[in-house]
Formats: structure tokens, sequence, C-alpha cells
């Protein structure tokens, strides 16, 4: 008899370590994902040099020819050989998984994963992966300094929010998927004109046209803001933050894909 409980207790502890110490240890959103779909463009500039997300490490293929509402595989990525424009397909990501996803762990845990999913059972559960440590090593000394804003306004955001905050309420901003201002199906979304996919020539940018066209474009995008960030010992000059709003990249009036 102790010996019949001497295994079961053991059983217990080894899978309750085994399944209750992943599950745990992740963020409910990574732990059971939800379909999301909207942008914003981030620029990190390290000391100086801004890291380009148009190389090929960043950027992930897709199917630029599927239009669905269906839950990724990756809940960020970078596509179309195009700097800045980030990707988020999961609901709840934040700014530290976003750094993290591709070489900067400035949250914690172990540095080759976000965490483990269990949405499709306990007995298939599976690690979120990084993508890899393509960022560039931040120098010794460095701070972090984050705007969001565009070419005529931007402010200063405190970058403890952006690592833990969920970027839509980071941004103050909500996806379209969730507006109460628009209500529509996801799969109605997805089938109409959509989302930073270029289906244009990205050397021959359709031109914003006054505030009306940034704001179709930036709905059909669904655009919820511009993050720049430095990472430098001293705090950026007015000069130098304007001119990398100055360089966003243009917003393409585009057919959907991944």
């Amino acid at each position: 008899m102790k010996l019949v409980f001497f295994v079961i207790s053991a059983a217990v502890v080894y899978f309750g370590g085994y399944f209750g110490y992943p599950y745990i240890t992740t963020p409910p959103h990574m732990r059971s994902p939800e379909f999301e779909h909207y942008h914003f463009r981030t620029q990190i500039i390290v000391e100086g040099e801004a890291v380009d997300f148009s190389e090929d490490q960043f950027q992930q293929e897709y199917d630029a020819t599927s239009c669905s509402a269906e839950l990724n595989g990756q809940p960020i990525d970078f596509h179309d050989s195009e700097d800045q424009m980030t990707h988020i397909h999961w609901s709840g990501v934040t700014g530290g998984e976003l750094l993290k996803y591709y070489g900067w762990n400035l949250i914690g845990g172990d540095d080759n994963s976000l965490g483990t999913r269990f949405d499709q059972g306990m007995m298939q559960m599976h690690r979120i992966s990084t993508i890899g440590n393509f960022l560039p090593e931040i120098p010794a000394d460095s701070n972090f300094y984050i705007y969001t804003g565009d070419e005529s306004d931007y402010e200063q955001k405190d970058w403890q929010d952006f690592l833990y905050l969920d970027l839509e309420e980071f941004f103050g901003k909500q996806s379209l998927l969730k507006s109460n201002e628009v209500s529509f199906d996801p799969t109605n979304w997805l089938i109409g004109k959509v989302f930073a996919h270029s289906g244009v020539d990205s050397s021959d940018p359709k031109p914003l046209v006054g505030e009306v066209d940034k704001e179709r474009l930036a709905r059909i995008n669904n655009l919820i803001g511009n993050a720049v960030i430095f990472v430098q010992q001293d705090e950026p000059t007015n000069e130098e933050i304007v001119s990398r709003f100055n360089q966003l990249v243009p917003l393409h009036d585009s057919t959907c894909g991944g």
C-alpha cells in the first residue's frame, strides 16, 4: 500500500511539474491565444543606427492569396520585405514580447520561448519559440526612450508600460476587430481591402493626400500607432525624434494576406 501511495504521489508531483510549471508561467493570452490582426510601425535606433526589419532574418513567408480569420501560428511577424510594419496576430501581445521574440529578453523567463500553448489540449501543449537573436547587442549603460505619434505630433511614453501592457492599451487605441464603432465579422473584414500586405510596388507607394487619406489608409491597415525606440545613454533631441517620425514607411491600399 505504501508503495502504491508513493508511486501515485510521485506521478502527481511529476505531472504537476511537467504541466503545471509551464501553465502558470505562461500569460493567459499566450497560453490560449485568440485571433487578432492589427499593425503598428516600429523603429528601433541603437546608438544612432536603425534596425532594418526588412532584412531577411526578420521576414516571414505567408500566403498572400489567403484571406482567413483562423488563428495564425505566430503571434508576431514582418513580411513583404517591408521595414517597420509590425503585424500582430494574437490578442494581448505586449511590447516586451515583441522584443523578446526577436532577441531582447527584457521581461524574464526562457530566452527562447514566449511560453507554452495549451489551447489544443494538455497533451498537445507546445512551446511558443522565439524567432532568433536578431536584434543588435544593447550597449553598456544604455537607456531606453520610447515615443509614439507621427510626423505632426508625438509624445514620450513610459518604457515599462511598453514592456508589460497589451499594445492596444499602450497605444490607447483598439484594433478595429474590437472597436464598438465598427461592427463586422472578421471573415468579411479580411475578404475586403486589408492590411499592410503590399499588393502594390513599395518602391512607388500611393501618396498620402491630406488627413482624409491618412485616416482612410490607417483604417484599411488597422493601424493602432507608431513607436520609435531609442537605445542610447542620453535622451534624444527633438530633432532626432522628429527625424524618425518623418521616416515612417507609407501605408498601402492593398489586399489581404498573412
